[in-house]
């Protein structure tokens, strides 16, 4: 007897992973440059407000890649007779 293993990514995952990577180092590398080369002209807070506006960046770039992918597979998952949020 010959198991078949279905080892293969679902269709769009591979552009989310690349840009999920390719977003952190870019997120971390905008930080580290920026924190060494450009901030020392800018008190405490402002640097403190530019890291935070690069991390929410990072997040909304995310967010809006996944949330799709998200609400691919709940319409699947309740086409197939999968269990309902407790909410519904």
């Amino acid at each position: 007897m010959e198991t078949e293993e279905n080892n293969t990514i679902p269709t769009g995952m591979g552009w989310r992973i690349a840009a999920t990577i390719l977003t952190f180092f870019g997120a971390v590398i905008g930080i580290i440059l920026w924190l060494f080369f450009y901030a020392e002209n800018f008190n405490v807070y402002q640097k403190i407000a530019i890291v935070v506006v690069i991390l929410i960046g990072f997040v909304a770039v995310m967010g809006a890649s996944w949330a799709s992918w998200g609400m691919k597979q709940t319409a699947r998952r309740n086409e197939k007779g999968g269990t309902q949020s407790c909410s519904d």
